[in-house]
């Protein structure tokens, strides 16, 4: 799947008048979204290219046929997403965490993973996107068995999502739990309460992500109509929030790689 995305920012004083505006654009009331991200990445780390070469035995392959050279292979963090409720903030029973589903039941958590932003001129953002739901067990101990994985940190989201026609409208902001948590090496069992959170942008800002999913990406027809849909959007929205690529670096969901041995520098003659 690939999604094709457009962002704005809003300030806070003008939150209430844009989700009316929304509103009204959509045809529909907003449906409240809370959500916890948890941020994972791999321990493995990829192997240089020419690697190969230094492995014992590795050596009878250089007289041999040549070798096509492989890049390093990129490595990217995973996001574990739980959906929450306003009863699932400050009740810790210290039970385990539980991807548990009833039957008849919206699964709660899955697994989301991101590309990096497209480089295309197509005039809105690029990026192939995968969805897993859970349905049993502990996410976190799968995560950190399956890869294996490591945690690195959580954080909250809050605001709401519209549909319109195709495209999926989401006013939120990033909320975060204030304090170091550094040396943690596990999710909490439960959330804090609601009110313990603080936006990550003090100036308690929102941002306003407009979006397209697409199945077929190959499919030119499908593509184009997509870029049209969310581009209407977008000048359906001038004077309002003014929606832009944002900096395809700045959302860059790959875990930067440093070799553990740097080459030496050379000695001058």
């Amino acid at each position: 799947m690939h999604e094709l995305l457009l962002y704005g920012q809003v300030p806070l004083a003008r939150h209430e008048q844009v989700l009316k505006i929304l509103a009204g654009v959509a045809a529909m009331q907003p449906r409240r979204v809370r959500e916890r991200r948890i941020i994972y990445k791999p321990t493995k780390q990829p192997e240089e290219p020419g690697a190969h070469l230094s492995r014992r035995g590795g050596t009878q392959n250089v007289a041999g046929k040549p070798v096509k050279q492989i890049g390093t292979k990129d490595l990217f963090y995973q996001h574990l997403v739980q959906k929450l409720s306003d009863n699932d903030f400050g009740h810790d029973n210290g039970r385990p965490l539980s991807a548990e589903v009833k039957p008849g039941q919206e699964p709660k958590w899955s697994l989301e993973f991101y590309d990096l932003l497209d480089t295309g001129d197509r005039g809105v953002s690029i990026r192939q996107t995968s969805s897993i739901s859970l349905l049993s067990g502990n996410p976190h101990a799968w995560m950190v068995a399956a890869g294996p994985h490591q945690f690195v940190s959580e954080y909250y989201i809050e605001g709401h999502r519209f549909v319109h026609g195709n495209v999926v409208i989401f006013l939120h902001r990033i909320l975060h739990e204030p304090g170091v948590r550094s040396l943690e090496t596990a999710p909490k069992t439960h959330p804090p309460p609601f009110a313990a959170l603080q936006p990550l942008d003090p100036s308690g800002a929102y941002i306003l992500e407009a979006k397209v999913r697409v199945h077929d990406f190959n499919q030119t027809t499908v593509l184009d109509n997509a870029v049209r849909e969310i581009a209407a959007f977008q000048d359906q929205m001038k004077g309002c929030v003014e929606l832009a690529l944002p900096d395809r670096l700045a959302l860059d969901p790959r875990v930067k790689w440093k070799s553990p041995n740097p080459p030496s520098a050379m000695r001058p003659r």
